[in-house]
């Protein structure tokens, strides 16, 4: 156990700290750190003066094919500044084309043929989780109602499907946000990790569903339900950030609507199946944090 320094108010106290927790934390003894109240619990958390930059080392030369998944991981993580090692110069080229440009805040460093290293430059830290989650919701609807507009105006998709990298690099940027800071009612962290998961899985389906689009042709019907499934996450985004028993009556039955819609005809009306019920997934998240 190491003593520390605890401000809580206006009072400094002298407490004892697990010994593995402040070295994770890069603590030394007489550093600073703030208690703050959450319901029944009294919550430990590093002061501005007193956080240190995360750093870490990796060799990703025996991780094929998971060598992207794992540096992302690691961004998620919370790491400010990384040195990845590769065994090949096309890993290198590789991670700069699929993942570098999703990881909000990190620059290059240093790079040869074999290493990188990245760090996070920006003082992204600030940000509020709050209005992150509201980019994501606001990029989905926007994807929904150019999606809607480009089926009615028969123009091409592409643009479409792109803007899954967009929500993706959000959704990372969120996640990783929530690992470093936590919500600010730190009890609904884990429910709130949880949704904004699967607000990535809901784009990556709307994208599944333009690029299937483009194969088979889409009813009228089907755009329809398209357009359904937007006033639902309308509805979900009022729910999680003003819960009301009415809203959360009026979003399960938006999904009931939905469901008895879809005929399941053809491989468009299983992925609009596989989106109404992404989307009521969020609600057994919401509920937890807001009965």
């Amino acid at each position: 156990m190491k003593r520390k320094l605890v401000k809580q108010g206006a009072a400094t106290l002298m407490v004892s700290l697990p010994a593995k927790w402040a070295k994770e934390n890069g603590l030394d003894k007489g550093d600073e750190v703030n208690v703050e109240e959450d319901g029944k619990r009294l919550v430990i958390k590093l002061s501005e003066e007193t956080k240190k930059e995360q750093k870490a080392k990796i060799n990703v030369s025996n991780y094929t094919p998971l060598v992207n998944r794992v540096l992302m991981a690691l961004y998620i993580k919370g790491i400010d500044e990384l040195e990845v090692t590769f065994s090949r110069p096309e890993e290198i080229k590789d991670f700069q084309k699929r993942v570098i440009n999703e990881l909000i805040g990190f620059e290059i460093l240093q790079q040869s043929n074999t290493s990188m290293t990245i760090k996070d430059i920006s003082g992204s830290d600030s940000q509020e989780i709050e209005t992150i989650i509201q980019r994501i919701f606001f990029i989905i609807d926007s994807m929904i109602e150019e999606f809607s507009e480009a089926l009615e105006k028969k123009q091409s998709l592409d643009p479409i499907i792109e803007i899954d990298s967009s929500i993706n690099k959000f959704v990372n940027f969120c996640l990783r946000m929530l690992n470093k800071k936590g919500y600010p009612e730190l009890h609904k962290t884990p429910q709130i990790y949880g949704i904004v998961t699967l607000l990535e899985e809901i784009g990556d389906v709307y994208k599944k569903l333009a690029q299937e689009s483009q194969k088979t042709r889409i009813s009228k019907e089907q755009v329809e339900i398209l357009n359904d499934t937007r006033i639902s996450l309308r509805l979900f985004k009022e729910l999680l950030f003003h819960y009301e028993k009415q809203k959360a009556v009026d979003f399960s039955e938006q999904y009931l609507k939905i469901k008895e819609k879809i005929k399941n005809k053809n491989k468009i009306d299983f992925l609009l199946g596989q989106l109404n019920d992404t989307i009521i997934w969020l609600n057994s998240y919401l509920l937890v944090i807001s009965v």
